[in-house]
């Protein structure tokens, strides 16, 4: 402000403020004394009402208290019609108003008053710039410059103006031009830094941030800029630091927290990066960005319908933002929400039909809607777009391993490893869907492969041990060395970190029992714990808690919630948030269904949340955790003594390792086919993983021995897995036509298909469980060979329960002796068949009230020990109520 220039302006006869008024104003100003500077301003005009001059300071100072100016400078260009400085000051106030039109026309009257007025040029040019008419705002900086080619303000229009026309060599130029004049203008120094973000020089651009910042510390602009270049180049720490800087400034903008939120998400400091993000959303809530970036948070951190209704205000605001509509796509999937999800990417294809991303993400939803034919024809698509998409080509192998083409399946999953090595899923499914075919060598070839790729993927490793335990080429000490190797990459870390477990010591008190597993529905785990549980549930010294693992709503799910005391779903919690939910709900004793198989939660076990923990059902095998105390076995699953070296827990056995469960859709046993066909049928329902060349060559053998005997073989995944071992036995000189093959079918055909079979024949070294029980409570007694390891030693157990110590061989010459034998006895095979469903009933194995308090007692013993400070011990449990320890 400059006393001089307001005394100079005219104001016809009307009584003038004196410069000693004026100068006090200025004085004031320079004091920063700004709210003193309006008061006396008002007072200027009180005193002067008629004096253009008076006006026009009280213009200035509301303008420097950051008000409306704009009255003010009205009246001063009202009391000097023919003043074009007044015109000039009216038009900038109505500028920082936010209104281009207006000020236009005063800096178009000062040029009438004053047609060499550089300024007057220059800044009807910005105005212009402001609505979008960039010709003739250069033709405006350009005269500008012609009349003051030093003129300061034309020079940075001008280079903001090729800068908003993407003219950016240009000007930089011009911002040069202008920072040769004015060497320490902090603005012209962001402006210029700017345009070296936009031509990608970070450096050149961080070099101008840092001169604004020398010459005005506190430039929010110069420290959001600073934040930007950071960011960009992935320095994320650095740019926290910056954007902190920018957004503690009075005048810093929607921009600066919204880069704060970033970069701050980035960091994954979540909590503050929300909290910079709604800063963001609540300073300027017309900018989509903001939004987008928050939903992805609230996405990412399982906030699903939260982020899909940020991600719906968001589309208001862009409804074409092709990143928004997949993102709420991908949420609305994690919800469950499938139709809506597929709703919004459909809407992406209708403005990027070709999008292989797009197509894929569509494939998935439908191959998890069970659309299996629909899926196909997505995948296809996806994989045509983007031919070498590993994610496009892993849904295909999905799509295609639902549709039981599994061979198919395995090439797709061969192609996404090849263009993806580091694609977790690729190496899960393709190691998977060859276990399944029963290319058991090449599954576990496969596993290890993955894990030298990725050491941490547990999934794989896991994996890796469940193919092992099939394998005929790794002895039980192999065996346990394999599991404590996945013990000593998962468990070892964390071992530091146990804590130390705050439950009460009281030996009878109410225990608080925890159930972990994926498979709490219609699931064969399901049946053999469901009945447990039903007795359980009645105690009155336990409270049941369930961690569900895996979301499912049917029959068995709805009826395991209603014997529960807490159910709690945990499938999309972490590790480490579901050990802090098991150690916050206090559990005493922490039982894993899993095991080494799909879905577990091991890594949570490793963590030790609970001060006992035991392994059960899930995995016929130690988990080689040193945080897992117990594994429950029975006397003839795991006779003392023989396999307690194969595991690093202590066992307890049972009197039955778990509860057979007779599915209702079983039809009454038959007589049996021997009588009627005159000759043996043999038959074998197990999962083909499980079928080796060694088993086919031990059944082909035994074949040959009973020259007359036929074999039924049940739960084929596919034809071509039916003639790979339909040639399997025609190497072993087993013609085709005494054996017949069945795909998977529903349960109670599957039952129904025993109709045909006299004697199963088991597999090795992995034994059949729930395929034996379901023979036996069809009158089909299994033949068995114990085996070094406890998969192999499950038929033995079975068998033991139901009195049929003759159903078990000790090797492979036993296995063809007593297989000759039972085949040689039609008759005694027909009536073994009219007992066995009443042997089996009458076991301990469908005896769940005696396992379900077996169990209780097991645990009551295990929590005394803990609570005298005792260390784990195996024991047996006899029978409920008389328990002896080893």
């Amino acid at each position: 402000m400059h006393a001089t220039d307001q005394a100079a302006s005219p104001s016809g006869d009307a009584q003038q403020p004196t410069q000693q008024e004026i100068d006090h104003i200025v004085q004031l100003h320079e004091n920063g004394e700004h709210a003193q500077m309006e008061s006396a301003s008002q007072a200027l005009v009180a005193l002067y009402p008629q004096s253009a001059v008076a006006w026009s300071v009280l213009g200035m100072a509301l303008q420097i208290a950051g008000k409306d100016a704009v009255p003010a400078l009205q009246e001063a260009a009202a009391l000097a019609p023919s003043d074009a400085e007044a015109q000039v000051r009216l038009g900038c106030a109505q500028m920082d108003n936010g209104q281009p039109e207006q000020a236009m026309a005063c800096f178009m009257r000062a040029l009438e008053l004053a047609p060499a007025y550089a300024e007057a040029l220059s800044r009807l040019g910005d105005a212009l710039q402001a609505q979008g008419h960039l010709k003739e705002a250069a033709e405006c900086y350009r005269g500008a410059l012609e009349i003051d080619p030093s003129l300061l303000m034309a020079l940075a229009g001008k280079g903001d103006m090729q800068q908003a026309q993407g003219q950016y060599q240009a000007a930089q130029a011009s911002y040069q031009q202008a920072l040769a004049l004015a060497p320490d203008a902090a603005e012209l120094h962001c402006k210029l830094g700017d345009v070296h973000v936009a031509l990608n020089r970070p450096e050149p651009a961080m070099r101008s941030y840092a001169a604004a910042l020398q010459s005005e510390p506190g430039n929010a602009m110069a420290h959001g800029g600073m934040g930007n270049v950071l960011f960009r180049l992935d320095r994320n720490a650095e740019a926290v630091l910056s954007y902190r800087k920018a957004t503690a400034q009075p005048n810093a903008i929607a921009a600066h927290f919204h880069g704060l939120g970033r970069s701050l998400h980035a960091t994954g400091e979540t909590a503050e990066a929300e909290n910079a993000y709604r800063q963001a959303i609540a300073m300027d809530s017309t900018v989509a960005a903001p939004m987008l970036h928050y939903a992805d948070l609230l996405r990412e951190t399982r906030r699903q319908g939260q982020a899909i209704a940020i991600y719906q205000a968001a589309l208001l605001l862009e409804p074409k933002n092709i990143e928004a509509l997949n993102n709420m796509g991908i949420a609305q999937e994690d919800d469950g929400q499938f139709e809506q999800a597929l709703a919004s990417f459909r809407k992406v294809l209708e403005l990027a039909p070709d999008n292989p991303v797009t197509h894929n993400n569509i494939a998935a939803i439908l191959n998890t809607m069970g659309q299996s034919k629909a899926a196909l024809d997505s995948c296809r698509l996806a994989v045509k777009l983007g031919p070498k998409s590993a994610s496009a080509h892993v849904n295909l192998g999905v799509c295609l391993t639902q549709m039981g083409r599994l061979d198919e399946a395995v090439k797709a999953f061969e192609k996404a490893v090849r263009f993806e090595p580091q694609n977790r899923r690729a190496h899960v499914n393709l190691s998977s869907t060859l276990a399944q075919l029963g290319r058991i060598d090449q599954a576990i070839s496969s596993s290890r492969a993955a894990i030298k790729i990725n050491p941490d993927w547990e999934e794989l490793h896991s994996n890796l041990l469940f193919y092992l335990t099939h394998s005929q080429d790794v002895d039980a000490k192999a065996l346990f060395a394999e599991h404590m190797r996945y013990a000593a990459h998962f468990e070892t870390p964390h071992l530091a970190n146990w804590p130390a477990h705050s439950n009460t010591r009281e030996p009878e008190r109410r225990l608080r029992i925890g159930f972990v597993s994926a498979d709490l529905y219609k699931h064969a785990v399901a049946n053999f714990i469901t009945p447990v549980l039903e007795h359980l549930a009645q105690s009155p010294r336990l409270e049941i808690f369930a961690y569900a693992n895996s979301f499912h709503d049917d029959v068995v799910s709805r009826h395991l919630h209603g014997l529960v005391s807490v159910w709690r779903q945990v499938e999309k919690l972490t590790h480490a948030e579901l050990t802090q939910l098991i150690t916050s709900d206090a559990i005493d004793i922490l039982i894993d269904l899993s095991g080494h198989t799909g879905f577990n939660r091991l890594p949570v076990f490793a963590r030790k949340p609970a001060p006992l923990q035991v392994s059960w059902i899930g995995y016929p095998g130690t988990t080689g955790l040193q945080a897992m105390d117990y594994f429950l076995a029975d006397r003839y699953y795991s006779p003392p003594g023989v396999f307690d070296s194969q595991f690093s827990e202590k066992l307890v056995r049972l009197p039955a390792s778990a509860v057979f469960l007779p599915s209702p859709d079983a039809p009454n046993v038959n007589p049996a086919p021997a009588i009627s066909n005159g000759y043996i049928t043999f038959g074998s329902f197990n999962r083909a993983s499980k079928l080796s060349l060694d088993v086919i060559e031990r059944w082909s053998a035994l074949l040959r021995a009973v020259p007359d005997a036929k074999m039924v073989l049940g739960g084929m995944p596919n034809h071509q897995t039916s003639d790979r071992f339909r040639a399997w036995f025609k190497r072993e000189g087993i013609a085709a036509n005494r054996l017949t093959f069945f795909t998977f079918t529903n349960s109670q055909d599957y039952l129904a298909l025993h109709h045909l079979v006299d004697v199963c024949l088991d597999t090795f070294p992995y034994n059949g469980g729930t395929t034996t029980l379901h023979a036996l409570w069809m009158g089909v007694p299994t033949l068995t060979m114990m085996g070094p390891t406890l998969p192999g030693r499950v038929g033995a157990a079975i068998c033991h329960h139901v009195g049929l110590a003759e159903f078990i061989a000790d090797d492979k010459e036993d296995f063809i002796t007593k297989g000759k034998q039972i085949a040689g006895d039609i008759v005694a095979i027909a009536d073994l068949r009219t007992e066995l469903r009443d042997r089996l009933k009458h076991s301990a194995a469908c005896q769940p009230a005696v396992i379900a308090a077996g169990l209780e007692s097991a645990m009551r013993v295990i929590w005394r020990n803990w609570c005298a400070g005792y260390p784990a011990k195996a024991f047996n449990v006899a029978k409920p109520g008389n328990i002896g320890c080893e």
